[in-house]
């Protein structure tokens, strides 16, 4: 079976679009500013202190809840529509998405709506795709649409769902989209609340940011993008796991679960005992820190790969939730294009809050 090609990307970052916020991270730039809508109490300090936050501000400023992933999903296909035609994809493209539960951030729902999950992220999603392509003038001519929910597993789940599309020749192609923003004033309260943050007087929480990708995937035989002098990047294996150690679970994370599917994907590829490249979404929370440590104990117990090189996205994007896994697969396929990954086969690895785990690695097209 024939691994899926990413004939194109877009992307969308507090860092920029795909090339210039690929680069910028790369560099270790980072756009950490103080968040327009929310100050705290720091111990030590009289005055309260605005809250540190990375925001696409290209495209949010002045958006909340839904209008901020219409603006951020909207810039992504911008930058996708500089590579390709979207009023010209296969009249049989799917559509696979991944956005966040509108619940977890603040965002309105119907009575009807709490209940059940599954349509909270059909509704949402429509809603988001719907708006951005009519702000774009763009008219969708393809098929079924598909949502995927599961925190930052949620853009592994549904990039894996697209490779079998493909794969199985369900499609000619794909258009795979994953957004999420933390950094709005809706959430930020919420986050506040619950002690993730990271602030003056509390050293371990994240930082909130925003993002959205969009790529276009095709089996290896369809070319939709016009060829250059970069190598085009091959989707070799999706891996997905459950664990019953997350955030808030009465035991530890210890690693095995996570592991378990960076050996998958591995092995399913045919590339052990190379170095392993990770992208990980660390995000400057304990718990996550944790179960990273125990992911590189039982990598060694393993023994699947020479020294392990980790790079956290975050650092620069901050924390994007379910668009993550989506901007940790651009980092990896810009490392490949240009030539600076540590590893020829880079592996993103996602941890969502509940037991939702994933691998994806990918490399350049032999």
């Amino acid at each position: 079976m024939s691994a899926p090609v990413i004939q194109a990307l877009g992307m969308v970052s507090p860092l920029g679009a795909l090339i210039q916020g690929c680069a910028a991270l790369r560099a270790g730039i980072s756009r950490r500013s103080p968040s327009p809508y929310l100050t705290c109490a720091v111990e030590g300090e009289s005055r309260p202190q605005p809250l540190v936050s990375c925001e696409a501000f290209i495209a949010t400023l002045g958006f909340s809840n839904l209008g901020r992933l219409v603006a951020l999903v909207s810039e992504a296909l911008k930058d996708l529509g500089t590579r390709v035609d979207l009023s010209q994809l296969p009249a049989d493209t799917l559509l696979f998405m991944a956005l966040p539960d509108p619940l977890e951030r603040a965002m309105p729902v119907g009575p009807e709506l709490e209940e059940d999950e599954p349509r909270r992220y059909q509704v949402l999603g429509r809603r988001v795709m719907e708006r951005a392509l009519k702000g774009l003038g763009l008219r969708w001519t393809g098929g079924a649409w598909r949502f995927f929910g599961g925190g930052n597993a949620a853009f592994a789940q549904a990039l894996g769902a697209a490779v079998d599309a493909v794969a199985q020749r369900h499609c000619q192609a794909c258009l795979v989209i994953a957004v999420d923003s933390l950094a709005g004033p809706d959430v930020l309260p919420e986050f506040l609340e619950a002690r993730r943050l990271k602030k003056g007087d509390r050293p371990t929480g994240f930082i909130p940011g925003e993002g959205a990708v969009a790529l276009l995937l095709t089996s290896r035989g369809q070319v939709s993008a016009p060829g250059g002098p970069e190598p085009r990047i091959v989707i070799r294996a999706v891996e997905l796991g459950e664990d019953s150690r997350f955030r808030g679970a009465e035991l530890p994370p210890d690693g095995r679960v996570l592991s378990g599917c960076v050996a998958s994907a591995l092995r399913a590829a045919g590339v052990e005992g190379q170095r392993l490249a990770l992208i990980g979404d660390l995000n400057g929370e304990e718990y996550r820190a944790r179960e990273w440590g125990m992911l590189l104990v039982q990598l060694r117990t393993l023994r699947l790969g020479e020294a392990v090189t980790s790079w956290f996205p975050a650092d620069g994007f901050g924390e994007t939730g379910a668009a993550s896994g989506a901007l940790g697969l651009c980092a990896a396929v810009r490392g490949l294009q240009r030539r600076y990954s540590p590893s020829p086969t880079p592996l993103v690895v996602s941890i969502s809050d509940g037991g939702e785990r994933a691998a994806i690695l990918v490399s350049a097209e032999s």
